[in-house]
């Protein structure tokens, strides 16, 4: 379960089905754009109403520069960190170094 500042509920972030290569990375593409796209949504909405949501933007921005070089499934994993990170409402899972 995702965050839902108002914005609904995260999409599945679950694998490609199999399938060709180019199919396969063509369906992680529009994963990757949708998610970012709904991913800068909820940041723009929630982050002045909760600033701690803030913190996501960095690890945001790299996933864009991975969707941009073209690793997306690179892209997805860190959008599930991002996402992690969101659902535990801008809490680390680890303590920082």
């Amino acid at each position: 379960m995702g965050p839902t500042v108002g914005l609904g509920q995260w999409p599945d972030m679950s694998a490609p089905a199999m399938g060709s290569p180019q199919a396969n990375q063509a369906q992680a593409q529009a994963q990757c754009a949708t998610a970012l796209q709904q991913l800068y949504g909820w940041l723009q909405a929630a982050v002045p109403q909760a600033p701690q949501f803030a913190a996501a933007v960095p690890a945001t921005i790299e996933a864009v520069r991975l969707y941009r070089s073209g690793h997306y499934d690179q892209c997805l994993a860190q959008i599930q960190l991002v996402t992690g990170f969101i659902g535990r409402g801008g809490q680390q899972a680890t303590p920082p170094q």
